[in-house]
């Protein structure tokens, strides 16, 4: 995969260090500079990768890279990550993953910032946010950018983020919530014990908007929300700001 990415990386123009990387070590972690120029390095690729698909991608990324002590990482490949606007990006990698930081990097640098760059380039930011807020836009926004990641890297999410057997009643349950429905319960940890509930569904119904529609996921990225539920085969609307 590494190497695909390289490769594109060679073959697709760009300007001068189109991703601009900051680490703040912390008392979880103190970067070495072998590990800040491995992950210097996999963040130009990456992004040169996601230039290819997307070109609305903004061509001078800063990356903030931080380490953290959350296990609950671990079973996500290592790194997570946020989309603070248009070209601006958190990354944070798992301390206690298993082979330590340059495995996490192997393990789920490139899924994670593949997906956080297609909400800057889709619009889908903490600051800027193009469609309004709700519980629906975001499990809409946050399957974009996780089929997006698939689809670019040919691979499939982690196992702990698939949807599972009854995910269609997930989705006509998240329909059916009202806009303001609590954000870190349905899109991390429900009350209840589901997991990551948004993102799972989220995940489930753009893929079944590929599947019914026959568009590709940077075609479908161009939808709106409301239409990527109806061409997944639900009813919901909401107009746009």
């Amino acid at each position: 995969m590494l190497t695909l990415i390289a490769a594109v990386a060679a073959l697709t123009p760009q300007t001068a260090d189109p991703v601009s990387a900051s680490f703040t070590s912390n008392e979880h972690h103190q970067f070495s500079d072998a590990e800040m120029a491995l992950i210097n390095d996999r963040l130009d690729e990456i992004h040169a990768t996601v230039d290819a698909w997307l070109p609305h991608v903004s061509d001078d990324v800063n990356v903030r890279v931080e380490p953290v002590n959350r296990p609950i990482l671990d079973t996500i490949g290592g790194v997570t990550g946020r989309a603070d606007q248009a070209d601006e990006v958190l990354i944070e990698i798992s301390v206690t993953y298993p082979g330590g930081i340059e495995a996490a990097v192997d393990a789920g640098l490139a899924s994670t910032f593949a997906h956080e760059l297609h909400h800057t380039a889709h619009g889908w930011t903490m600051q800027g946010n193009h469609f309004g807020y709700g519980i629906q836009i975001a499990v809409i926004s946050e399957g974009l950018a996780s089929v997006f990641a698939e689809e670019m890297l040919g691979e499939t999410v982690a196992e702990a983020m698939q949807p599972p057997a009854e995910v269609e009643d997930w989705a006509l349950e998240i329909l059916a919530l009202p806009q303001a429905a609590n954000y870190g319960e349905w899109m991390f940890s429900h009350p209840d014990g589901r997991q990551a509930v948004g993102y799972r569904t989220g995940l489930w119904v753009v893929r079944r908007a590929m599947e019914r529609s026959g568009l590709s996921i940077v075609e479908l990225s161009e939808r709106t929300p409301s239409t990527i539920w109806r061409l997944a085969g639900f009813e919901w609307d909401r107009k746009m700001p």
